[in-house]
């Protein structure tokens, strides 16, 4: 074995400690550089985003705007936006599942706070409060308190709620140009409006002489539950939301003694031909041309249901025709509903690659540039400004979004309110009416439901199962009800039934999340 001396050992290791230092020093500037490049490929290098877009009419649009507004969106945020684009409104959710089930990337999408509720018990998706925080200063001023709140679980928020358009969108519209041809009042009670129901049938409102026309017809959906949220409240204290019994419990409308009152209106109507006897059976597109073939008196259902393919078709040969909304007096509330939101929210998923760049994007949206970018497209090359903060889309189809060159594809939320600027905001007829009902919707009185701010997860109910089922029961023999193939006597037992194959629990379910919630 060989030995050093104390004064060997010292000079090896000087020797070894100059020996690292010279190569430290040889090597310092390209470890120094290569050091710094990687930092800026990381903090360069775009952020891969992906959606699943929930319009398909929105998609693929002619020309190149769509890249270009990717592009803006590529260099102000540093984010790569990747649609994925299904062909129909039905495959939307079923990519978004199949997403999930997989384990894919799939950043963020949009769905209704029930599903994002069974989501986050799931462990799906991410809690939001902390990059908020971070990141949201702008969304937290854009969107109102309670729409928070409702977005809210166990102090925990859960998705970005959409700013609803409307809060009291279901009424009865009626024609005030047929009123004006027979010399009629605007009705202002049940009774008045059975007058003008009558006189719309037989006394030829539209002037052809003939006897071809219908005082009454649903909107969107033709279905009985259109007729209820709009008649609702003229019948029933909380019209077709849940009401509390002298003990305090909440109880379906369909539990209402005044509900049958009203049932047996819509069958009277329904047997003095006052309604559109398609209106159960036809689809969407014969219920609006019944409309456009200037057939139909009032419409009871979405506001905007007498719109689009409807009155936008029949002012082209009566330009007089017009529909308004309208509140009737009778032995309810006599108000607008309020309609206890159920928001559209959009959430990350536990899946996204990068949840900071999710919010950063959001923040951007929520800003006037942001969202006028992501809806509209490029000012100049997209669409324009006109007076009064309108818009009009730049080409030929001016006010034509079906033939825009670029409609809402990267934007996150439907609808973010601004002071001073109208919604829709396109320089049409078409939205000039939305704005216009909106407005008169907004005028008359509403109502909250007792049960208004309450979210309730009907996933951790016993009955929870058992909803599908027995709102179809329900559905079904309201319908067989209506068109008198069960007697109205009848409906007592159908109730039995209904809390039978498990209405009863359901009833047990909503009562202790809404008493828990009181407290």
């Amino acid at each position: 074995m060989r030995h050093f001396s104390k004064k060997g050992k010292v000079s090896i290791v000087m020797c070894i400690l100059l020996l690292l230092l010279a190569a430290c020093a040889n090597n310092s500037e390209g470890d120094n550089s290569t050091s710094v490049k990687e930092t800026d490929d990381v903090e360069t290098k775009p952020v891969k985003l992906v959606f699943v877009s929930n319009d398909p009419v929105n998609n693929n649009r002619p020309g190149d705007v769509q890249d270009k507004v990717h592009e803006i969106i590529l260099e102000k945020l540093g984010v790569d936006l990747n649609a994925i684009l299904p062909a129909t409104r039905d495959e939307v959710s079923q990519r978004i599942n199949l997403m999930l089930s997989s384990g894919q990337q799939l950043d963020y999408f949009k769905t209704q706070m029930a599903k994002a509720l069974e989501l986050y018990k799931n462990d799906a998706i991410v809690p939001l409060n902390d990059l908020l925080d971070q990141h949201g200063e702008n969304l937290k001023k854009a969107i109102p308190t309670d729409l928070w709140d409702k977005a809210t679980v166990d102090g925990k928020i859960i998705g970005i709620p959409s700013i609803p358009q409307n809060t009291t969108p279901n009424v009865l519209q009626i024609r005030t140009d047929w009123l004006e041809n027979l010399n009629l009042p605007m009705p202002k009670t049940i009774a008045d409006y059975e007058n003008v129901m009558d006189q719309f049938v037989n006394a030829d409102p539209d002037q052809n002489g003939k006897q071809d026309t219908y005082a009454l017809n649903a909107g969107n959906g033709g279905t009985i539950e259109e007729l209820e949220r709009a008649f609702g409240p003229f019948f029933m204290e909380q019209g077709m939301e849940w009401w509390q019994d002298e003990q305090g419990k909440l109880l379906p409308p369909e539990m209402n003694p005044a509900y049958k009152d009203m049932m047996a209106k819509f069958m009277e109507w329904n047997n003095k031909g006052y309604i559109w006897p398609e209106m159960i059976l036809s689809k969407r597109d014969s219920r609006v041309k019944a409309i456009a073939n200037n057939k139909i008196g009032s419409v009871a259902g979405w506001y905007t249901s007498t719109i689009v393919g409807g009155l936008e078709v029949l002012v082209k040969s009566v330009p007089e025709a017009n529909y308004v909304p309208i509140l009737l007096q009778g032995s309810g509330i006599n108000k607008l509903d309020k309609v206890p939101v159920d928001p559209s929210v959009v959430v990350i998923t536990k899946s996204s690659s990068n949840p900071e760049a999710v919010m950063k994007f959001f923040d951007f949206a929520a800003t006037r540039e942001g969202f006028e970018l992501t809806t509209l497209g490029i000012e100049g090359e997209s669409y324009k400004k006109l007076p009064n903060e309108l818009t009009e889309y730049i080409g030929e189809a001016k006010n034509d979004w079906n033939k825009a060159k670029y409609y809402y594809l990267y934007a996150p939320f439907t609808y973010v309110k601004f002071e001073g600027v109208p919604p829709w905001t396109m320089d049409s007829w078409l939205e000039s009416q939305y704005r216009k009902v909106l407005d008169l919707t907004e005028q008359l009185p509403s109502f909250q439901a007792v049960d208004y701010n309450v979210v309730y997860d009907k996933s951790q109910w016993s009955s929870f199962s058992k909803l599908n089922d027995l709102d179809t029961y329900l559905l079904e023999q309201k319908v067989k009800v209506f068109l008198g193939e069960v007697p109205l006597s009848d409906w007592d037992t159908i109730i039995t039934k209904w809390n039978e194959i498990g209405g009863n629990q359901m009833i047990e379910d909503r009562n202790a999340q809404f008493n828990a919630f009181k407290k």
